[in-house]
């Protein structure tokens, strides 16, 4: 396993825990403090932004798991990866494409999602 996908392994971790105090556990040691994520529907800036938005999700969408789809390509302080939103019977209901930029220290410090399926798009 190389960095990057451990680092995108915590990522996932952070978006599925339930549990408010682990989930600022995962958030401070996957993202840099000055952070920010943005997708067409959800953006969130520093660990308070994020895991503001995480819970978001939770509540838009409670029991849902994300996961990765496919490998972490990357190189340098760059990477993407694709994933899916899945309900608790494991059935996809969104999916999407992120790219990421690493800190020097090994965390992200941005993430840019891209929806790639999600319901009554066209």
């Amino acid at each position: 396993m190389n960095a990057h996908t451990d680092l995108i392994d915590r990522y996932f971790a952070a978006w599925n825990e339930t549990d408010t105090a682990s989930r600022r556990k995962l958030i401070a040691t996957t993202w840099s403090t000055d952070a920010a994520y943005l997708d067409p529907l959800l953006s969130g800036d520093g660990h308070d932004g994020i895991d503001a938005m995480i819970r978001a999700v939770h509540e838009r969408f409670p029991r849902h798991t994300f996961r990765r789809t496919t490998d972490v390509d990357g190189f340098a302080n760059r990477l993407r990866f694709s994933w899916e939103l899945a309900s608790p019977d494991g059935t996809p209901v969104v999916k999407g494409s992120d790219f990421g930029v690493v800190d020097p220290s090994g965390r992200l410090q941005a993430v840019t999602g891209f929806l790639d399926a999600m319901p009554g798009a066209a």
